[in-house]
C-alpha cells in the first residue's frame, strides 16, 4: 500500500511539475505577446506624433520617428522616418517667387530644368543645385516666351539640355538652344497642322535623348513628327491622325522610335515610328475591365520597355519588349481619389523608379525593380497644396515638383542608405535625447523605464533599442 501511495505521490509530483512548467509557458507567452503588442502601439503613436509635427518641428518628429523604430522596427515605422529624413532634401527652387507652376521637366543629366508657369517658360540651372558644396543658388535664367507673345502650353528637353521645345497657344513649337544658359537662342518654329483647325494650340511636345527627333500632339489629336538634326531648319517627317480623338497624353522613347499615347476614348495606343515618315500602329493596350474611369496619363522608360498606364488612382505596369504583343505586369494601388486620380508621373530611365503626384501637396516614389511586386519607396512633401507635374533624373537621384505654390527640388543621392537602415541614417546625422515630459506628452502613458538607462533622466533615441 505504501508503495502504490509513493506511486501515486511521485506521478502527481511530477504532474504538478508538467502543469507549473506548462502554466509558465503559457504566462510567458502571453505576457510577451501582451508586452509586444505594447510596444507596436506604443512605436505606431510615436510615428504618428512625428508625422503630424513633420511641418512645424523637424527634430521633435524625427526623434519620434527614430525612437519608433528603436521600439518596433516595421513597416510602417520605417516609412515614417524615411518620409521624415527625406523631407529635409527638399527645398524652393525660388523661394522668393511663390508663382504657380504647371509643368516641370528636367534633362537626362540634370543639368538644367524647364518650368512652365502658363505664360512662359522659366530656365533653371540645377548644376549647383546638385552639388552640396555649392552655397549661393542662382536664381532662374532668362525665360522662353512664345511666338509674338503667345502663352507657352508645354515643354520638352534633350537628354544633355541643349535643345529645348516651347509649344504655345498659338499653334507653334519654338526650338531654343540653350548650350548657354545666360543666353537662350530662338532656333526655329515648327507650325501645327492647320488642316486640322485647332484652337488650343500645341498640347504636348518630346524629344528624343539626342535631341534629333521631336514628337508633338495638338489639341486636335494629330500627332507631328519632326527631324531636328538641322535645329535650324526642322523637316516635318509626318502628320498622324487619331481618328479625330484628340490624345490626351503620351510618352516617346529615348530613340524616338516607340510613342504610347492614350486618347479621349480611353484607348492606348502603341505606335511603332522607326520609319518616322509613316508611323504604323503597333498594338492596343488591352486596360483591366475593373476600371471605371478612363486612362489619364502614360510614362515610358528610356529603352521603351517599361509603359505606365495610370488610371482612377491606379497605375498599371506594362512590358514592351515586343511591340506588337504588350504584356502586363501587375497593377499599382495608389490609394488616391478615384474621381480624380493621378495628375502625372514620371519614370527614371531604367524604368526602376516612378514618382507620382495625386491630388495633395506630394508624390510618391516607388522602387519598380521588380515590376510584379512595386516597394514603397518615400513620399516627398512639395509643401504646396496642389502638384501638377513632376520629373525625375535618369538616375532617380534629383526630383523636381510644379504646382499651386511654384517649384520644389530634391537632391536624393542619399536615398538608397536611409530606406534601408532610416534608423542608422538618422543617428548617423542627428544625436538626440527625449526628455521626461516629452515621453509623458507623447508616450501615451507607457512606462519609460524600459527605454532608458536606470541612471538617465532621458531616452536617448540612438540607444533606445539597447534598453529595451
Amino acid at each position: 500500500m505504501n508503495a502504490r501511495w509513493r506511486t501515486f505521490a511521485i506521478a502527481f509530483a511530477w504532474l504538478l511539475v508538467v502543469l507549473l512548467v506548462v502554466g509558465g509557458l503559457v504566462w510567458q507567452r502571453t505576457y510577451e505577446r501582451v508586452s509586444n503588442q505594447e510596444r507596436v502601439t506604443l512605436a505606431h503613436g510615436l510615428a504618428l506624433h512625428a508625422a503630424e509635427l513633420r511641418d512645424t518641428d523637424f527634430d521633435a518628429a524625427r526623434k519620434l520617428g527614430t525612437a519608433a523604430v528603436g521600439i518596433h522596427s516595421d513597416e510602417q515605422t520605417r516609412a515614417g522616418l524615411v518620409d521624415t529624413l527625406v523631407d529635409t532634401y527638399g527645398r524652393a527652387l525660388s523661394p522668393l517667387i511663390q508663382e504657380p507652376s504647371h509643368e516641370v521637366t528636367v534633362s537626362g543629366d540634370g543639368r538644367v530644368a524647364l518650368s512652365n508657369d502658363g505664360g512662359e517658360a522659366n530656365v533653371w540651372d540645377l548644376k549647383s543645385w546638385t552639388d552640396p558644396k555649392a552655397i549661393r543658388k542662382p536664381d532662374q535664367v532668362p525665360p522662353l516666351k512664345g511666338r509674338e507673345g503667345a502663352s507657352v502650353n508645354t515643354t520638352a528637353l534633350s537628354f544633355d539640355g541643349r535643345t529645348a521645345l516651347t509649344g504655345d497657344d498659338g499653334d507653334t513649337t519654338t526650338v531654343w538652344d540653350l548650350t548657354d544658359l545666360a543666353k537662350p537662342v530662338r532656333l526655329a518654329t515648327m507650325e501645327t497642322d492647320r488642316t486640322a483647325q485647332s484652337t488650343n494650340g500645341v498640347k504636348k511636345a518630346a524629344l528624343s535623348h539626342d535631341g534629333r527627333t521631336a514628337v508633338i500632339v495638338d489639341h486636335d489629336g494629330v500627332m507631328t513628327v519632326w527631324d531636328l538634326a538641322d535645329r535650324s531648319h526642322p523637316k516635318r517627317l509626318s502628320a498622324t491622325g487619331s481618328d479625330t480623338v484628340p490624345i490626351r497624353d503620351f510618352a516617346l522613347s529615348a530613340d524616338g522610335r516607340t510613342v504610347v499615347a492614350v486618347d479621349d476614348h480611353n484607348k492606348v495606343a502603341v505606335w511603332d515610328a522607326s520609319a518616322a515618315e509613316h508611323p504604323v500602329k503597333a498594338a492596343d493596350l488591352d486596360l483591366s475591365m475593373k476600371f471605371s474611369q478612363s486612362a489619364t496619363r502614360t510614362a515610358m522608360s528610356a529603352d521603351g520597355r517599361v509603359v505606365l498606364v495610370q488610371r482612377a488612382g491606379q497605375i498599371e505596369i506594362w512590358n514592351l519588349n515586343d511591340r506588337a504583343r504588350p504584356v502586363r505586369h501587375t497593377t499599382l494601388d495608389l490609394s488616391f481619389d478615384k474621381l480624380y486620380g493621378t495628375y502625372d508621373m514620371s519614370l527614371t530611365s531604367d524604368g526602376k523608379r516612378v514618382l507620382v503626384a495625386g491630388p495633395s501637396g506630394s508624390g510618391t516614389l516607388w522602387d519598380l525593380s521588380d515590376p510584379a511586386k512595386p516597394a514603397r519607396l518615400a513620399t516627398l512633401n512639395g509643401h504646396m497644396p496642389e502638384v501638377e507635374s513632376v520629373a525625375l533624373g535618369t538616375d532617380g537621384h534629383l526630383a523636381l515638383m510644379a504646382g499651386s505654390s511654384g517649384v520644389y527640388f530634391w537632391n536624393l543621392t542619399g536615398l538608397d542608405e536611409i530606406v534601408a537602415d532610416p534608423k542608422q541614417a538618422s543617428c548617423d546625422r542627428y544625436s538626440a535625447e527625449i526628455s521626461k515630459a516629452e515621453w509623458a506628452r507623447y508616450a501615451g502613458g507607457a512606462d519609460w523605464s524600459e527605454y532608458k538607462s536606470e541612471d538617465s533622466d532621458s531616452v536617448s533615441v540612438c540607444l533606445i533599442d539597447w534598453w529595451s
